[in-house]
């Protein structure tokens, strides 16, 4: 099952081809402002690259959050369109649980119930010795003693841990229509925050 995989949730957004035995290529870009320049292009180069089409793809993955609003949006959107167009089914997988595939699962994993949190409640909740992944490392004035930033190659959420998810949730039955995804917000946006406080 051939698998085009978005992760679009931070600024760095990234693509895979793939499927049960191989990924094919992974393209990653930054695109601070927004990834409706970048996507498009970047599905094309790497589609060409690897020698599918759209119409080569089974199933579109696609990272639905938590993540930027907007980078969400794009992803989605993307993701729908295509799926719509070739009449494939999709489907949705956290970004955090994408995120978390970068550390080795022989060692143990915290995870904490996906909210907002300040710096230091976030640092209150862990258990040391802890390595930290993410890309919000400019929140952290710094970190505690046995508290330690992973490398910065594994902080990204990365398309290929998409598509593994995805296939996981496709032996699970969990692929479905396009119009059933959206997007996995925990807090509102920035705009509807400030309109509140007018």
């Amino acid at each position: 099952m051939k698998i085009l995989a978005f992760e679009t949730s931070t600024a760095f957004g990234s693509l895979a081809v793939m499927d049960e035995s191989q990924v094919y290529g992974e393209e990653i870009f930054y695109s601070p402002k927004t990834h409706s320049e970048r996507l498009i292009p970047s599905v094309d180069t790497l589609l060409q690259r690897v020698g599918f089409t759209l119409s080569d793809m089974d199933l579109f993955a696609v990272a639905m959050g938590p993540g930027s609003f907007t980078g969400l949006r794009v992803g989605l959107g993307t993701v729908k369109a295509f799926a719509k167009a070739q009449h494939k089914k999709v489907v949705g997988v956290s970004s955090l649980e994408a995120l978390s595939l970068e550390e080795k699962k022989e060692e143990p994993v915290q995870v904490l119930e996906e909210g907002v949190y300040a710096p230091e409640k976030l640092i209150s909740c862990l258990s040391s010795p802890t390595v930290m992944i993410g890309t919000c490392r400019e929140l952290f004035k710094e970190l505690p003693r046995g508290f330690l930033w992973a490398p910065l190659y594994l902080s990204l959420p990365r398309a290929s841990h998409v598509g593994t998810l995805a296939l996981k949730a496709v032996q699970e039955g969990r692929a479905v229509d396009p119009k059933e995804l959206s997007p996995k917000y925990i807090r509102l946006p920035q705009a509807q925050i400030n309109l509140k406080k007018h």
